[in-house]
């Protein structure tokens, strides 16, 4: 259960060290990603796990080998997957919007 947490939560930060880590090579590697690529990444991984999900619908349909649970388990993952794109989507609009609001 812990691994598929942890890997959910690196599909959205590649690059990014875990907090408190104090290597000077994972700065650099963080400093080597930009913001549009990590995005970009994050959306191109949320759309892979779609279409895993569909994937795994279509076959607990045609009655191949995978049970209600893992095609169960593919829908959560995909919709906690988009949600969390939502909700970064959301964040950048308020943090655009404020400094918009900033006055020079």
């Amino acid at each position: 259960m812990t691994d598929s947490i942890n890997q959910i939560s690196n599909m959205f930060s590649p690059g990014i060290p875990p907090v408190g880590f104090n290597d000077n090579t994972a700065n650099s590697v963080a400093s080597d990603v930009s913001f549009k690529d990590m995005m970009l990444q994050s959306l191109e991984n949320v759309n892979q796990i779609q279409a895993q999900s569909q994937q795994s619908i279509e076959r607990g349909l045609l009655g191949e080998d995978i049970t209600q649970a893992e095609v169960f388990s593919s829908i959560k993952k995909a919709d906690l997957a988009l949600r969390m794109m939502v909700q970064m989507r959301n964040k950048l609009l308020e943090a655009y919007n404020e400094i918009q609001r900033m006055q020079m």
